[in-house]
């Protein structure tokens, strides 16, 4: 069964608060745009339980299936932050930060919550990185020679044998 419509593009309105989609008909074969207003929210609503809400809406979710749910939070986000009187590039400024992996972030330091969203964060970032056997540049075997001439760092571990253990 194929998607009868895929969205192409999703962005947020502040006036009035909105959720636009821009998606291609593909049994008509047009791009069109869809105007989703946003009722009921404020800027003490939780991002994440209004995007759930929209996409399981039964009049907009056919029109969402191609959209991720992260994205629809980040433009609730943008939303409520709007709604704070945040400038959009603060809004977005924060976005980043809050949803960006710090590679010398000790996560051992993290409650259940933050690393949660951190791991969330990681995977998500993984599949889209991620290779498929369907993609046009997928390479089965990948074999990758390391530069040998550069000055190697040593561990403890490195260098203990197998009889001291």
């Amino acid at each position: 069964a194929r998607m009868t419509f895929s969205a192409q593009k999703c962005g947020v309105c502040f006036q009035p608060p909105s959720i636009i989609l821009i998606y291609r008909d593909n049994v008509q074969g047009k791009t069109r745009q869809r105007i989703m207003p946003v009722r009921n929210f404020s800027r003490f609503s939780d991002c994440s339980r209004a995007a759930e809400q929209l996409k399981n809406n039964p009049r907009h979710k056919p029109y969402l299936e191609g959209v991720s749910l992260r994205q629809l939070e980040k433009l609730y986000s943008l939303l409520r932050d709007h709604l704070e009187g945040q400038s959009l590039s603060e809004s977005l400024g924060r976005y980043h930060h809050e949803h960006t992996i710090d590679p010398e972030e000790d996560m051992n330091k993290l409650d259940d919550k933050e690393l949660a969203k951190r791991k969330s964060i990681m995977d998500e970032l993984f599949e889209k990185n991620r290779k498929r056997r369907d993609d046009p540049d997928f390479v089965y075997n990948v074999e990758v020679d390391f530069p040998q001439d550069e000055h190697l760092e040593s561990c403890a571990w490195d260098t203990e044998s197998d009889e001291e253990i």
